[in-house]
């Protein structure tokens, strides 16, 4: 068998050295003897061979790395030293050599490393330090991480051993980053990486994979030491004192672990699992570490969800999404309106899905914004499509949530997108649910008045359901309130819940705000609400949802 991987080590191509832990060269394959040949000019001897078993390495090699030469021993011992050889190069007979460096890894641990060399020209080199290398940290970046991971899963598959990754995220930095300026946040990184770096031991990697996201691969660990090292961690970032233009900030780190076992048989299986194991950090407070077990149903809920967001961001890169229409029906005879409520659909192999069955794992992981935009985008355009003669008589009404509200960007691209159309925002109806309405009031306030000012109208969602309805309403500039459904579906049964409709629907009226009752089945109903006075109904007592396409034809 050791005849057999010799022989196969000589096939390659590349130069291949083994080193122990003394640092001195145990086997290097023929490749590398003909690389490391000192052939004399003019001489008529044989070239001779630099390499040899039990040669230093350093006298054969200067590693270099972008702070400059580094010994093979202090790259082997230090964090950063280990990055500057992965990503550096190192020259040998006069050219420029890309090192990949990985431990030999025998029952009782290291036992030595093996190094592959791969030949370079200036550029070549320049591109490879730029796709494997972090700027910012000098970390391995992302591609280098994931050729690392991709070896841990295969060597925990072929050995039965047991690896760990540990996913980092740094908590509330977008906060910092806005507030203080992106150069605050780069020191934040970098800041963060140095302190991660001093408590991680030798043959452990660390690599940011973009924005404030690191990732460390611990090998030969099980569950109690990986969650032993993500716990330090967490605590040695919380002692960091980070002052930025003499504001202190408090500094805390989320830890997702995921253990790499023979289960483990890809590097997107570990890393879906990473990112629920870290989600669930965050959710659970910030500065936090969560362990991913595949018998938490509370996890695999959360892996159902952020699968949704795959693939809710799958279908934003595809555009598809589609709208439908809903009737809103004035309940008094001869009112002259045709006002529809537009819904967003999602398409997922040749169906549309509800709202219901993608938005809520929109919400958890903050994609409504996106949604939302495209919403906002995909009705100018139809609107800006109609006939006069549907324009004239016709209003639109679209739901914004809770996260789009909260962002300044967000309201300010609602704001040009009617400026700048050929639509007449009198057309248009924003619903607010009356939770957002209160949690964000002066925010949600502010909007309202700004786009009052194009001729835009509001209506207030669900209300009815928040504790506070009444002691709002007088102070909301909102022209239209729906009164949910919880209320209205059965209020010729419930005696409350028609005093409430009733109780609603009058103080509306008195405010100068139109009512619409939401969730209308069953004709007795109607009649019951054109007994109150309600304005407008919305249901499927005249039928569901109907293609945009029907308004058009």
């Amino acid at each position: 068998m050791v005849m057999q991987v010799e022989s196969l080590l000589n096939s390659l191509k590349d130069p291949v050295i083994g080193i122990d832990l003394d640092w001195r060269v145990v086997f290097y394959n023929r490749t590398a003897e003909t690389c490391f040949a000192d052939s004399k000019e003019g001489s008529e001897q044989h070239s001779r061979p630099l390499i040899a078993v039990g040669v230093a390495i350093d006298d054969i090699l200067i590693f270099k790395s972008e702070s400059g030469p580094l010994s093979f021993a202090d790259a082997t011992t230090r964090p950063e030293g280990l990055r500057a050889l992965v990503a550096g190069a190192a020259t040998a007979a006069g050219r420029e050599w890309r090192t990949e460096i990985a431990p030999v890894v025998g029952e009782e641990g290291t036992e030595g490393f093996s190094l592959l060399m791969f030949q370079l020209d200036a550029e070549e080199l320049a591109l490879a330090l730029d796709e494997r290398c972090d700027s910012l940290t000098g970390l391995p970046g992302r591609r280098e991480f994931e050729l690392r991971l991709e070896n841990l899963v295969d060597d925990a598959v072929a050995s039965s051993r047991t690896h760990a990754l540990l996913y980092v995220d740094i908590d509330q930095f977008k906060l910092i980053n806005d507030t203080s300026g992106h150069s605050a946040g780069d020191n934040l990184i970098e800041g963060v990486a140095e302190r991660l770096r001093t408590e991680l031991f030798v043959g452990d990697v660390l690599c940011r994979t973009g924005g404030d996201e690191f990732a460390i691969l611990l090998s030969n660990v099980d569950v109690f030491e990986a969650r032993s090292v993500a716990t330090r961690l967490v605590k040695a970032v919380r002692k960091m004192n980070f002052i930025w233009s003499g504001i202190a900030h408090r500094v805390s780190i989320s830890v997702g672990v995921v253990l790499i076992d023979e289960g483990q048989i890809t590097r997107e299986a570990v890393m879906s699992q990473a990112d629920v194991a870290l989600f669930s950090a965050k959710d659970s407070g910030r500065g936090r570490v969560h362990v991913y077990d595949t018998q938490d149903k509370q996890l695999s809920r959360l892996h159902d969800d952020m699968d949704w967001v795959h693939r809710i961001n799958d279908a934003l890169s595809r555009d598809a999404f589609s709208l439908v229409t809903e009737k809103i029906l004035p309940i008094n005879d001869g009112k002259d309106c045709h006002y529809y409520e537009l819904l967003v659909r999602m398409e997922l192999d040749g169906e549309l899905l509800g709202a219901g069955q993608f938005l809520p794992a929109a919400e958890r992981f903050g994609l409504m914004p996106q949604i939302d935009r495209w919403v906002i985008k995909t009705m100018m355009e139809f609107i800006s499509s109609l006939p006069q003669e549907i324009m004239s008589k016709a209003m639109f009404s679209i739901n914004i949530s809770g996260q789009s509200l909260c962002q300044e960007e967000f309201l300010e691209f609602v704001y040009r997108s009617l400026q700048r159309s050929n639509v007449d925002a009198s057309v248009i109806c924003f619903e607010i649910t009356e939770t957002v309405a209160i949690t964000n009031f002066a925010v949600v306030t502010r909007f309202i008045q700004q786009i009052h000012e194009l001729g835009g109208q509001f209506a207030l969602d669900d209300f009815g359901t928040g504790m506070s309805s009444f002691a709002y309403l007088q102070e909301l500039p909102v022209d239209f309130v729906k009164i949910d459904g919880l209320f209205v579906h059965d209020l010729d049964k419930n005696q409350v819940h028609e005093a409430m409709v009733r109780s609603i629907n009058d103080i509306c009226h008195v405010l100068g705000k139109r009512t619409i009752a939401e969730f209308v089945e069953r004709p007795v109903v109607v009649e019951r609400l054109r007994d109150i006075g309600v304005d407008f109904m919305q249901g499927h007592l005249y039928g569901g949802p109907k293609p945009l396409s029907d308004l058009q034809a």
